[in-house]
């Protein structure tokens, strides 16, 4: 009888180690390390403000920055994201990482700055190497899905048929803006004239983002000499155009670039 109760001590005993050590070898969650849904909504806060000061990438980000809805639809979409791949119960419901970027023209130094500005973010709130480089790990095997072979801003912009039809906007809107379509009354009443002008800007465009086209034009500071066109002319010229890209859902990034390149010739259009 004494021997028997050894061996149920003994047995219990056993059990109870190898509970105990099955317990201490579960590993636990990447989600549960960092934090659960609380700590990853706040890098992922932390992590969309660096990207917002971030003028490496900001341009990406501008659509959804300026509108509430948009910004926090992307908010809820990266918390879920990384709660569901690190093992937490969030569903991610958003596009597949290949649809989401896809014509953005996401270059490898972009990529890198997001790395950069997610690692700030984890940094600043004390996450440990381990899970850090574990999350960035993460992020690392969408690489491909995300990073698009380099394309010029006229194929960004979507061809000769694209331009074309932003151009015909852009004339709309500036034929409606009373800030400005004085300058343009002549060639509006002139359809040769009127012509002639849309082709010149699309040449110009076309030819200025890396497309076939050929401008032959006047130069710009000789085309405007003697209208007096002042700071606040061209800043109407600037929206108007932007209106006219944004009809056309071109992307923030090359939104920027094209008007940046239009901002290039302030010099010679302002003041002349």
């Amino acid at each position: 009888m004494k021997k028997s109760i050894y061996l149920l001590l003994a047995g219990a005993m056993f059990f109870t180690a190898c509970k105990e050590t099955t317990m201490e070898e579960m590993p636990k969650s990447l989600y549960v390390r960092l934090g659960g849904n609380a700590a990853i909504s706040a890098v992922i806060d932390q992590f969309i403000a660096n990207v917002a000061a971030d003028t490496r990438i900001n341009a990406f980000f501008a659509d959804a920055a300026s509108d509430p809805a948009r910004l926090t639809k992307l908010r809820n979409n990266l918390i879920n994201q990384v709660g569901e791949a690190t093992g937490g119960p969030e569903k991610y419901t958003g596009l597949s990482m290949k649809a989401a970027h896809k014509g953005m023209n996401v270059q490898e130094a972009d990529f890198n700055a997001l790395v950069e500005d997610l690692s700030k973010a984890l940094d600043k709130f004390n996450v440990p190497m381990t899970e850090k480089n574990e999350l960035l790990g993460a992020l690392a095997t969408m690489k491909a899905d995300i990073v698009e072979p380099n394309a010029s801003l006229y194929a960004q912009l979507g061809g000769n048929a694209a331009i074309t039809a932003v151009i015909d906007q852009f004339i709309t809107n500036v034929a409606g803006d009373a800030r400005i379509n004085a300058f343009f009354a002549a060639a509006a009443a002139d359809p040769a004239r009127l012509n002639k002008l849309k082709m010149n800007l699309i040449n110009q465009v076309g030819q200025a983002t890396g497309g076939p086209e050929k401008y032959t034009g006047l130069d710009m500071k000789t085309a405007h000499k003697g209208m007096k066109i002042t700071d606040a002319h061209f800043n109407a010229l600037v929206e108007d155009l932007d209106k006219a890209l944004m009809k056309f859902n071109v992307i923030s990034k090359p939104r920027r670039d094209l008007l940046g390149a239009l901002g290039t010739m302030r010099a010679d259009i302002v003041g002349q």
